[in-house]
């Protein structure tokens, strides 16, 4: 199997380098089934002063370097994606363990494979209550109706004047008119009801 390691530009007795993407450089080691190194490679990240885009172009090397297992201690969204679509495993190691313990928990299968978290069940809800139609509107309530003025026969006092043989002043009596409610603001009153008509 050809594993491929982030390291800070050592080999075998490097550390793991605390980023992915942008790390220094790849220790690359082919090793069998008993953990003997078969042969070993180091080379420079061309992705470690990449403006974007390190994560796939990091990844493209190590494709093209043939590798089928990474260890690294984080990879960001962009590089596992690339990482999982090439079908290359990921393991994860703590950073800074030293490379040749990383390669040894790979072989044993002690180092943990990176797996991606399934998507997260939405619990049910409950159904919403249905909101209400709109309905005809109700009634106004019967609010009792406005006396209006009214005008009757009343008593009052008036001056009358009369001929027979001479004239001369009498009291007599009128027609008044009778107001049948107390004005509301913004009503007319009785001084204006008298300017207007002459009334009381």
């Amino acid at each position: 199997m050809k594993i491929a390691i982030p390291t800070n530009g050592g080999g075998l007795n490097d550390t793991v380098a605390p980023v992915f993407a942008r790390a220094p450089a790849f220790y690359i080691v082919e090793v069998d089934e008993n953990g003997n190194v078969i042969s070993e490679k180091i080379i420079q990240n061309p992705a470690s002063a990449a403006g974007g885009g390190a994560g796939p172009m990091a990844v493209q090397t190590l494709i093209n370097e043939g590798v089928e297992a990474i260890i690294a201690p984080q990879v960001g969204p962009n590089a596992l994606g690339a990482i999982q679509a090439a079908g290359i495993k990921l393991y994860q190691v703590s950073p800074g363990t030293p490379v040749e313990e990383a390669i040894k928990a790979v072989v044993s299968g002690t180092a943990g494979q990176f797996t991606v978290p399934g998507p997260q069940a939405v619990p049910p809800t409950a159904p919403a209550t249905p909101m209400p139609a709109y309905g005809p509107y109700p009634t106004a309530p019967a609010y009792p109706p406005y006396p209006a003025y009214g005008f009757g026969p009343g008593w009052g006092r008036g001056w009358g004047r009369g001929w027979r043989r001479g004239g001369g002043w009498g009291r007599g009596r009128g027609w008044g008119a009778r107001l049948g409610y107390c004005p509301e603001p913004g009503q007319p009153g009785r001084r204006a009801l008298r300017w207007f008509y002459g009334w009381w």
